[in-house]
Formats: C-alpha cells, sequence, structure tokens
C-alpha cells in the first residue's frame, strides 16, 4: 500500500468513529443506559449550616454560604445507584440550631433519574415541652408532642451544649468562661449561670426570694439582670419530668421547697395580681396575688439576662392570607406558620388529634404537615399586655368570632401529672393562661407546621 492509499484509509477511520460509537450504544454497547440519579433541593438551610443526609447505607453533607430569599440549596446525591433500585432518604444531623425535613420524594423506586426531593430546615426558636419518653411505647402514648420537635429529634440534633431532650445548655463560670470538660471553673469556683443556647438566654444557676428588683451586679459575664416574663420562664420547664421541680435539674438548682416564680408580667384582672409559672405544677401558668411580706418563701425569683428572642411578636411579624375555608398566619419571628380555620372547630382532645389526617388530606396552603401545636407553640401566641383576647390583633382578626378567641384551645401536650394520661394542656386565650384539662372535655383547635428558614411569606 503507498503513502497515498494508506493516508486516506486512516482519514476515513478517524471519521467513522463517532458513527461507530453511536451504533454500539443504540445496540446497547459503549455503555448503555446510564445508572439513575437522585437530586433535588434543600430550602431554608441556613448559611454555614452543614446538613447530614443519608440514603440506601450511604451519608452525604451538604453546606451553602448563600443566605438568599428564599434559601434554595441544591442537592444532588454522589452515590452510584441502580435501575429499579428502592431508595430511603433519611436525615441523619441536623444543622446546627435547625431541623430539616423530608417533604416530598424522600423514598421510592429508581426506575429512572428522581429530580424532585425536597427537604425543608427551619430554625428553631423555642424550646420544646419536654414531653417526651425513652421507649417507643411511652413515645406513642405522648403523641402526637413526643413525635415532633427538639425533643423527638434529640438524638440527631447538633448541639452546643447539652441537656435532656432537646433542651442545649452550657454551665457558665463566674467570670464569664465556659466550664471546663471536667466542669471546672477558674480559680477552683462553682459554676454560677445556665445559658440556653437555643434562647441565648443568661439564666443565674439557682433561685432566691424575690425581695425586689434584680441585684445591678455583674456575674457571668453579664451585668443587666431582670425578672423574666411569662415565655422566658416557660422555655426552661421540663414538662415531661416524672416528679418536681420540672426543669432539668442537672443545670437548674431549686433552693426552695416553694417553686412558684413571679414574672415581670402583671396580670391584667383586677389590682395586685402578677403572672406566675408553677414549677411544682409542671408549668402552670396564672395570676398570683403579690404577698404583703416580701420574705415570704413564696415569692421566689430566677433571674435572667439576654435579649429575649421570646418577646411578644408585633403585628409586623405576622402575615394573614386567605386560603380557602382557612386563614393562614406566618410568624416570622418564630418560623411558624399557622392555620386558623375560618370556623373554628370545637371537639374534644381525641378529636383534636384526629381532625390533623383530616386537614392534610385537603393540603391547605399547599401543605401536607399541618399538626397541633405543643403548648410551647401555642403559648408563643399569647400576648399578655393585651386580654379578651391575649393575642395579637393580627391574630385575633383572623378569628371572625371574637367569642371564639377569648377561649381555651387545645395544645398537642399530654400532661404527665395524672399518670393515667387523662390531660392534656391548654391555653386560654382570655388572659393568657395554662392549665390541664380533661381529655374528654372539649376546647378549640388551630394547627401549625415549621415554615422553611428566611423563605418568603
Amino acid at each position: 500500500m503507498n503513502f497515498l492509499h494508506r493516508n486516506r484509509v486512516h482519514r476515513l477511520a478517524a471519521w467513522s468513529l463517532p458513527l461507530l460509537a453511536a451504533l454500539l450504544a443504540s445496540c446497547g454497547g459503549g455503555g448503555g443506559t446510564p445508572p439513575p440519579t437522585l437530586s433535588g433541593e434543600i430550602r431554608g438551610l441556613a448559611p454555614n449550616g452543614v446538613l447530614i443526609l443519608g440514603v440506601n447505607g450511604s451519608s452525604q453533607s451538604f453546606s451553602t454560604t448563600v443566605f438568599g430569599n428564599p434559601s434554595v440549596t441544591s442537592m444532588s446525591f454522589t452515590r452510584a445507584f441502580t435501575a429499579g433500585e428502592n431508595y430511603t432518604v433519611s436525615v441523619q444531623k441536623h444543622p446546627a440550631g435547625q431541623i430539616c425535613a423530608l417533604l416530598r420524594a424522600g423514598s421510592g423506586r429508581l426506575d429512572s433519574s428522581v429530580s424532585n426531593v425536597l427537604v425543608e430546615c427551619h430554625t428553631t426558636r423555642l424550646n420544646d415541652t419536654g414531653v417526651q419518653a425513652a421507649t417507643s411505647s411511652g413515645i406513642n402514648d405522648l403523641a402526637p408532642d413526643s413525635l415532633h420537635g427538639r425533643d423527638a429529634e434529640s438524638s440527631r440534633l447538633t448541639k452546643v451544649g447539652s441537656g435532656a431532650f432537646g433542651f442545649d445548655f452550657t454551665k457558665i463560670c463566674p467570670s464569664g468562661d465556659e466550664v471546663d470538660s471536667v466542669g471546672g471553673c477558674p480559680g477552683s469556683v462553682a459554676w454560677a449561670c445556665v445559658r440556653d443556647n437555643v434562647t441565648k438566654l443568661m439564666w443565674r444557676r439557682s433561685d432566691v426570694a424575690y425581695t425586689g428588683p434584680a441585684p445591678a451586679e455583674s456575674l457571668c459575664g453579664r451585668a443587666n439582670w431582670r425578672a423574666p416574663t411569662v415565655h422566658e420562664l416557660l422555655s426552661i420547664v421540663h414538662a415531661g419530668q416524672s416528679a418536681a421541680p420540672f426543669a432539668d435539674t442537672d443545670f437548674f438548682e431549686f433552693a426552695s421547697a416553694s417553686r412558684v416564680f413571679l414574672s415581670s408580667e402583671t396580670y391584667r384582672l383586677g389590682a395586685g395580681l402578677a403572672w406566675v409559672v408553677d414549677f411544682n405544677n409542671a408549668g402552670a401558668s396564672g395570676s398570683f396575688t403579690v404577698p404583703v411580706n416580701p420574705a415570704d418563701e413564696l415569692r421566689r425569683a430566677r433571674w435572667v439576662s439576654g435579649t429575649s428572642a421570646l418577646d411578644d411578636p408585633q403585628s409586623s411579624a405576622y402575615t394573614k392570607k386567605d386560603v380557602d375555608a382557612n386563614y393562614v398566619i406566618i410568624d416570622t419571628s418564630r418560623e411558624l406558620m399557622w392555620l386558623v380555620p375560618k370556623t373554628l372547630e370545637q371537639g374534644t382532645w381525641s378529636t383534636a388529634v384526629g381532625n390533623v389526617a383530616t386537614v392534610n388530606l385537603a393540603s391547605p396552603g399547599g401543605y401536607a404537615d399541618w399538626r397541633l401545636p405543643n403548648r410551647s407553640e401555642l403559648d408563643s401566641l399569647v400576648n399578655r399586655s393585651r386580654d379578651r383576647p391575649a393575642m395579637d390583633s393580627v391574630v385575633a382578626g383572623a378569628i371572625p368570632n371574637p367569642n371564639d378567641a377569648s377561649v381555651v384551645y387545645w395544645s398537642a401536650s399530654t400532661s404527665v401529672l395524672d399518670p393515667s394520661l387523662t390531660q392534656a394542656w391548654v391555653v386560654d386565650f382570655s388572659f393568657g393562661d395554662i392549665s390541664q384539662k380533661l381529655k374528654t372535655q372539649e376546647a378549640r383547635l388551630i394547627y401549625v407546621r415549621n415554615r422553611a428558614f428566611n423563605t418568603t411569606p
């Protein structure tokens, strides 16, 4: 073969390679159909947050440094899948300060690529109730509260410190330093304060007799000590304890057998009444006649410091939307969404629990994860600077009949004070009282869901 002929053959071979590859692929050669992939998006993941998801025995971390509105992070699993494989996505570790949930396509079969997996993350601004059990049967007994929130997710939370269930506390030395790895402080002095890593408040380790305003002293790096609000006191109530005092006693000491703590708020019904939270009664809250004798042991105080994330939201924090036969109220301060039926329902606690499934079948607002609010969430709607109803005007304005606002509403939280679990916690929005009610009695119903962090209302 001469040079020119060889060159023609070479050019022909080079030209025909793509055609040959295409023919092979069409016949199943050259790699065949590519394997399926699994992808989607994460909404609300906070900047610098790290979310660890698992799928079919493998795990993968996702993070973002982008702060957008809405905050959306693309998600694509790098694990290799095979056609026809069944898959299940799960949250293995939540980002610090957040809880994430699978809302769409969290499981299925990969007959082809799936690209619509949806994970939503919300920032936890409220402590949970502590109504949780160590056994699966106990969890079911205390449902629905025990199935949701920081308590239910405690094993998968990224905590700054430690604490029972969903609580996240850090012990602080008088100097303002955190205790060392063995619980010690500089100078071998005892630790004096507790920092709540969820609410960012600083608490005194022990309580004192309430004889007047908080002392003007610097302790634990703080100087602005004060009496707490009712919301703040309720945030450290561990309502799932088996006995009083109802708080995480690894962090909070009680110097007296009397555990009724005065708040900074005045009860709006007559003179001489203050709001209190009863730590002997799992956080029941109501009016208290202030004793004449300031040294009375019933007047207990637990001082707090810091700018509260639990202040009553102003009207600007709420957005009300008309959705079919309901109002949806978006609370941007708590990262919660409320579903308020225009015709408020009333029923027993069992009716309230059963109604959740019916509500979610209709997917009001496009969501199917509505639930009964736990006691902490329901209390977050209370504005104790108002009365009859003790609600912000935007919230009260979503209830067409004013008489339906100043009444008792069910929470999802069963009271553990009665071993037979026949009572649940309720909030009376006349003034904001919190008490227990027999589950066979009736109260009003509203629903809640978590709002994805930093998303448009």
